[in-house]
């Protein structure tokens, strides 16, 4: 004889919720009538407490019933609906992980590919941590982005090491390529770095200049300051000072 055993408050919902908190005997639903739980295949004859052997019941069928089996086709049909949708959630769990690793494998590849154009166009070897950037690349660009990229280092940088570390910014600026303005920009601060010999903060040179540009000075005013500079800190002054000037006439 089987062993009664406690239903989960968790298993109770779920089944209450499949059958719509409704009866499957009389039809009548809560709050009107109690609703209970009920075996399917009584615990006597060996039914369990799984969730397929489970229906919901009124209080005044569940006692009516006793150990008899339930009969009733549409609970069997629901049964049998229940058992295949978990069967096809099975089956789609499965097919998103076959996915998963396929996404995987064309990762690796991927990265595999960038590599060995790297190392073919420069002669290089990537070691592994080189290869984790190469991972990172993949994540963030498209695969004739990066390329292209390389390429464009291998051409650019003599410096194997510096041409490695500048594929992933010659990546973004393909994707996200500079307007003309401030191509000139970059164009008017690499002309201020060659007059400055000692000391040139390109980080700040650029700030300055996108600023004075944006506040009305022209591009040809500031190459003039570039041409003209003779240190660092001459040009910042000079670019400072436009800034004020554009700034107190807004004012």
């Amino acid at each position: 004889m089987g062993e009664r055993k406690s239903i989960s408050k968790k298993i109770r919902f779920e089944v209450f919720k499949r059958d719509s908190f409704q009866c499957q005997y009389c039809g009548e639903s809560a709050p009107k009538v109690t609703l209970e739980l009920d075996h399917i295949e009584p615990v006597s004859k060996g039914g369990s407490n799984d969730i397929t052997n489970l229906v919901t019941s009124c209080f005044d069928c569940n006692r009516g019933k006793s150990d008899r089996q339930l009969n009733d086709d549409s609970v069997i049909s629901k049964q049998h609906e229940q058992l295949a949708e978990l069967n096809e959630r099975k089956q789609q769990l499965e097919m998103m992980m076959e996915w998963r690793k396929e996404l995987m494998n064309l990762q690796d590849d991927t990265v595999r590919s960038i590599a060995d154009h790297f190392e073919s166009v420069t002669g290089a070897s990537i070691n592994d941590t080189g290869m984790n950037d190469v991972k990172k690349w993949v994540k963030k660009y498209e695969f004739p982005t990066l390329l292209e990229a390389i390429e464009r280092a291998a051409s650019q940088y003599d410096d194997l090491e510096k041409a490695f570390t500048m594929v992933p910014r010659i990546a973004y600026y393909i994707e996200h390529p500079l307007k003309d303005w401030e191509q000139d920009l970059f164009y008017i601060r690499g002309i201020a770095r060659n007059k400055c010999s000692n000391y040139f903060d390109n980080a700040k040179a650029i700030i300055l200049l996108k600023e004075a540009y944006k506040l009305g000075v022209s591009i040809d005013e500031l190459k003039d300051v570039a041409y003209n500079t003779r240190n660092w800190t001459d040009f910042r002054n000079e670019i400072e000072d436009y800034i004020e000037v554009m700034s107190d006439r807004d004012g």
